[in-house]
């Protein structure tokens, strides 16, 4: 244990020492794209980089000191007397105006927290329910979607929506240590059960206030940012599971997200009844505003509340198969229109390099072709053009399968796809008249002014405004053709070599489309 607990503090430092270095990266990489688009030096770094708040937090110590800390620790763990430094808490805004609290615990304390987890839930592996999706190392997000998808709806179909009133902060305790204790439901050592209680009740601060050193103490839920969150969250739903699975009907969890379905409406209303009983039993809180209940799904009106779709996991569930949600086409819209500012309008602002582009003969726009290799990237997961039509029109195999495309390889209707297709040659157009304006009423250059065609095509580049060796693909991305390659790889391979978002995708869009 205690070596596991050292490769692992170096895996940490290692990914703490990347991850700054990337950033570092992507800060030079800014820089060069002012320069090069304003034909001005870019100003100094605006990262600021403080120390550490103790040196457990500073990835260089622990790399160093990996054998003595993993030492440490576990002769801590051994004699009971193991506490959690104090967390540094951050507070996530969400779309609701509310926050999410995540915690970030030191290097050596993520590191034991990591091995725990791995350790218990391999041993518990067989015990876990099969309808609960998240954390599980056989399962993804794919796997959920296809397992309500695939329920049998002939005749009526009840859907029955529940969600928990901020699941992982107000799991209470004394209903944690219940579970972890019943050896019936889960087996773990004396040594990881004191891990789990330990974890449950660190010390923590926000991040602003960590220097002072007032720390509070957690007395319900679990910390989010920290693995053993993931067995506990899983855990504290247990007896929920096996109720629904009693029940009948299909359900699946993710996490605390959780669809049942019933063909029966006295079968929806046991399902209802067990959630309604696990909070009574747990002390958790069904979120009123957020719990819809018991709707019919349909197209036409029924006797009781009806309702065309539930969203669910990124996906939107009705009669006529899945669709991409509001949430999402929103989402996307956003970020395109944000990108179209920032590659074509915005570094105007501060200056311009006439060799960016020319809207005279040889026609050309740099910055233009950015944005639609930025969008490409994002839609087809790095994926070019040739690619994806020698995959559709030959068969040519892809080797590999992600970003927003590869998500959506499940979408049955891409109606939605069509549209935002249309409404992306739209606002590049538009943003691409403005630039023009600025470009002519500020610096006396011009700009191609692309139509909704043109782009579609890629025929806004003139080929011999290009001087290297290769032709850029300048045609922009299109959904629906990524989609149909999606779909194709789907039905041809499977599942294979998709890769699955991980855990929190459908409500953190920028790790769905900021492949």
């Amino acid at each position: 244990m205690q070596n596991a607990i050292k490769v692992e503090i170096k895996r940490l430092a290692k990914r703490a020492f990347e991850k700054e270095a990337n950033a570092a990266e992507l800060e030079k990489h800014y820089q060069a794209q002012f320069a090069k688009r304003t034909g001005l030096a870019a100003g100094p770094s605006s990262r600021q980089t403080s120390p550490p708040f103790s040196r457990h937090f500073d990835p260089k110590y622990c790399a160093r000191h990996a054998n003595f800390l993993a030492k440490t620790i576990w002769h801590k763990v051994l004699t009971k007397a193991y506490e959690p430094a104090p967390a540094i808490c951050y507070a996530i805004p969400k779309p609701d105006g509310s926050h999410r609290e995540v915690m970030a615990f030191s290097i050596p304390d993520a590191a034991l927290a990591n091995i725990v987890l791995r350790r218990s839930r391999d041993r518990n592996i067989k015990r876990l329910s099969p309808a609960s999706y998240a954390y599980h190392p056989d399962k993804n997000v794919f796997d959920a979607i296809l397992a309500l998808r695939e329920f049998d709806d002939r005749g009526k179909l009840f859907a029955v929506q529940i969600d928990f009133e901020k699941y992982f902060d107000n799991i209470p305790s004394r209903y944690l240590k219940r579970k972890l204790e019943d050896s019936g439901q889960i087996s773990l050592t004396p040594h990881e059960k004191h891990i789990f209680d330990r974890f449950m009740h660190h010390q923590y601060a926000y991040y602003q206030d960590y220097a002072s050193g007032s720390f509070k103490h957690r007395h319900k839920g679990t910390p989010q940012g920290s693995s053993v969150s993931l067995l506990l969250a899983n855990l504290a739903n247990h007896d929920l599971d096996v109720d629904l699975t009693a029940a009948a009907g299909r359900f699946v969890r993710f996490a605390d997200d959780v669809v049942a379905l019933s063909s029966d409406y006295a079968q929806a209303q046991l399902i209802e009844k067990c959630f309604l009983d696990h909070c009574r039993v747990s002390g958790l809180k069904v979120n009123a505003t957020k719990s819809p209940g018991i709707a019919i799904v349909s197209s036409r009106q029924q006797e009781l509340r009806t309702i065309p779709y539930f969203d669910y996991l990124g996906y939107r569930f009705s009669p006529s198969g899945l669709t991409a949600p509001d949430k999402t086409i929103r989402k996307l819209k956003a970020r395109v229109s944000r990108l179209a500012n920032l590659y074509l309008i915005h570094y105007l602002h501060a200056g311009f390099n006439n060799s960016r582009c020319s809207g005279t003969n040889p026609q050309y726009d740099w910055d233009l072709l950015g944005l639609i290799y930025e969008l490409r990237r994002s839609i087809y997961g790095g994926l070019s053009e040739a690619e994806i039509s020698g995959f559709i029109e030959r068969g040519t195999r892809l080797p590999r399968m992600k970003g927003l495309m590869g998500f959506y390889c499940l979408l049955d209707d891409p109606a939605p796809l069509k549209e935002l297709d249309g409404w992306m040659l739209s606002i590049v157009r538009r943003a691409m008249r403005t630039r023009y304006h600025i470009l002519a009423s500020k610096y006396g250059a011009s700009c191609p002014k692309p139509t909704n065609k043109s782009l579609a095509t890629g025929t806004w580049l003139d080929p011999a405004a290009w001087q290297g060796p290769q032709l850029p693909e300048s045609r922009m991305p299109s959904l629906v053709r990524g989609w149909r390659a999606a779909r194709k790889h789907f039905y041809t391979f499977g599942l294979e070599n998709v890769e699955a978002p991980k855990y929190g995708f459908y409500s953190d869009f920028e790790n769905l489309f900021g492949y």
